[in-house]
């Protein structure tokens, strides 16, 4: 999936590049700079400052989503389709994107320490290690689904598992902090490109500052949006991005759960 938004922001100024002279005002705008032009050290073009915008903008918001778990049938179409629509929330609406993130970095930490206060000989039986805000975020985004006689049931809330490791109906998920790491799918490159474009950006709008040169208020809106959806990715630090696959508990009684069946939900404020 890496390589998808590399290939666009390699291939958008190529593209932009071939597009007409634009005008404004009666000035004509070069779509390309000759490099014996007398204006190509101090003159941008149209495209170069929408191309800069976008692709802030694009990196930015596709390296901040991070996802719930899809659900067993989901086919791909959908769950692109639900990461779009959340990339769209977040440039449209980005105050709403850190309100979810907010919730949903209380509500990990909340399941954190809920698990962490099960009764200790649960816990020494059990010889599991204390839940992180990681394990937290795995549980809320999907990451515990229920087998019965070993077909899917159901996914269980923090508190349904809970509940049923307490009732020793179910064995406490022996899943590391590190292994939840390395289910999710958020690589360095893709993070790396981010930083860096978002760094570039900066980085020319304070240049302009300091040499008393006005910033377009395409610029300015890219910067604020991109400000908000900073916020939204430090709150989702710690939860892992792009998990394909929930962990599996296996329920232990005879009796299966009556209260329980197979339905998935996009909860989009866990």
């Amino acid at each position: 999936m890496t390589f998808l938004p590399c290939a666009v922001l390699l291939y958008f100024p190529l593209f932009c590049a071939s597009l007409p002279i634009a005008s404004f005002n009666g000035t004509s705008v070069p779509s390309t700079l000759d490099a014996s032009s007398p204006f190509c050290n101090d003159t941008r073009t149209l495209w170069s400052i929408v191309w800069s915008c976008a692709a802030t903008l694009f990196a930015c918001t596709w390296t901040a989503v991070h996802p719930n778990i899809p659900g067993i049938d989901e086919k791909k179409f959908p769950v692109a389709c639900r990461r779009l629509f959340i990339m769209v929330m977040a440039l449209i609406a980005p105050e709403l994107m850190i309100t979810w993130a907010t919730r949903q970095f209380l509500s990990a930490q909340k399941a954190a320490r809920d698990f962490n206060k099960l009764p200790r000989e649960i816990l020494e039986s059990e010889k599991r290690k204390k839940w992180t805000v990681t394990h937290g975020y795995f549980a809320w985004m999907g990451g515990f689904i229920l087998y019965v006689d070993g077909t899917p049931r159901a996914t269980l809330t923090p508190e349904e598992l809970r509940d049923f490791v307490r009732d020793r109906k179910v064995d406490m998920p022996d899943i590391t902090e590190k292994e939840i790491e390395d289910r999710s799918k958020g690589d360095g490159l893709s993070k790396a490109i981010a930083i860096i474009q978002l760094a570039w950006f900066v980085l020319q709008l304070l240049a302009r500052y300091v040499q008393n040169l006005q910033a377009t208020l395409l610029e300015i809106d890219t910067l604020a949006i991109v400000a908000l959806t900073c916020i939204a990715y430090c709150l989702w630090w710690k939860k892992p991005k792009n998990v394909g696959c929930p962990y599996v508990v296996h329920w232990k009684e005879t009796t299966p759960p009556s209260s329980l069946t197979y339905e998935y939900v996009v909860n989009m404020l866990a």
